[in-house]
């Protein structure tokens, strides 16, 4: 049956109610966080559905950055295409592929660079075989995403328990001390985490890995069954500790987190993970994702992280389409030289990476 591409047709309610049937939808494949993060990077944002006869087998936003003057550019899919759906196999995600190299590849010239939503498990060689046969290869360029992945099949109870000793120990103190939590998705309480995640940054100055204004106006625009949970503990009346979600799809991901020092005293982080994890299986979610390690770079994190329970999983990677032309060498050109000017973005004060 012939494969239909419909490019840059859809509005945004469709958009959002397409996006909810797949099994990958994520916070990254939102309308909003194609806005957003276009407007971060001055980039364009396109969108493509993929129909098979009467049925959409899939969807991707991308982000489209062409090089000044020259006729080559980057089509860039986060966390997509979108594929996944009960019945849907790997020749769903071959053909959901061969669309975004022919549209954006063979018809515009770009290089068409994908980062999908697949966890080690789901990747498995069937799906590898597709992407390969699709026309992309493995790109070393983008470091795959590493992350802890928790089930959340097992009862409440049976979650509990596997925890590690330590880490149960803290869950447990956090809890007789008192620890408050409030669940919001209003933009109000994205606020509120903001202040206490600037005030921890300026006194701890590490390297930040997400804008959080970013976040902040994106809670703002998105949709309202897709807004972030933003969760905030407290000791008596004084906000101690918070963090960001977001349950889309199958999984839940946690996006931000930030403490104060009379958190870290009543173990407020403890409790904000643990209520996550309830939130998150109580709204259906199948997965609770860490939202991603680096256990030699920053060990404490992942030691703490590690303690939930979830098993390391590490992501397909990155796959790259190239372009026709010109583009097969002015694009890897381009980045390179971006790289090598990262030390002096840094220097003058860059507090993050573009969302």
């Amino acid at each position: 049956m012939k494969v239909e591409c419909a490019v840059d047709q859809v509005l945004p309610a469709d958009w959002s109610s397409l996006a909810a049937t797949f099994a990958d939808f994520n916070i990254y494949q939102t309308w909003a966080f194609g806005e957003i993060s276009a407007d971060d990077t001055r980039s364009q944002v396109s969108r493509i559905v993929v129909r098979r006869g009467d049925a959409v087998i899939g969807a991707a936003q991308l982000r489209i950055k062409r090089l000044p003057l020259l006729n080559a550019g980057l089509a860039y899919v986060y966390f997509g295409p979108l594929w996944r759906r009960d019945g849907a196999d790997a020749g769903d995600l071959r053909d959901v592929l061969d669309c975004l190299r022919g549209e954006y590849g063979d018809r515009r010239g770009l290089e068409v660079r994908v980062v999908p939503n697949l966890p080690g498990s789901i990747a498995d060689e069937a799906v590898m075989r597709a992407i390969a046969g699709a026309g992309y290869s493995a790109d070393a360029t983008g470091d795959a995403y590493r992350t802890l992945i928790l089930d959340l099949s097992p009862s409440l109870e049976a979650l509990r328990r596997q925890l590690a000793q330590k880490w149960r120990n803290g869950l447990n103190q956090g809890e007789k001390r008192g620890v408050r939590v409030e669940a919001h998705s209003d933009d109000a309480a994205m606020e509120r985490f903001e202040s206490l995640y600037d005030a921890m940054w300026t006194k701890k100055r590490f390297e930040a890995g997400v804008s959080v204004s970013s976040f902040r106006r994106l809670q703002e625009s998105l949709a309202t069954r897709e807004k972030q949970t933003i969760l905030l503990a407290y000791v008596g009346d004084e906000l101690t500790a918070g963090h960001v979600s977001s349950t889309l799809g199958e999984a839940c991901i946690y996006l931000l987190g930030a403490s104060n020092d009379l958190g870290r005293e009543y173990k407020a982080s403890y409790v904000l993970q643990w209520r996550a994890l309830e939130a998150a299986k109580n709204a259906g979610a199948k997965w609770y994702d860490l939202g991603g390690i680096d256990p030699q770079g920053n060990p404490g994190v992942y030691h703490f992280k590690a303690g939930l329970g979830g098993g390391d999983t590490t992501f397909a990677g990155q796959f790259t389409a190239k372009g026709r032309g010109s583009a097969r060498y002015l694009v890897p050109l381009a980045e390179r030289a971006y790289r090598a000017l990262a030390p002096l973005r840094r220097s003058v004060g860059a507090r993050g990476h573009d969302v």
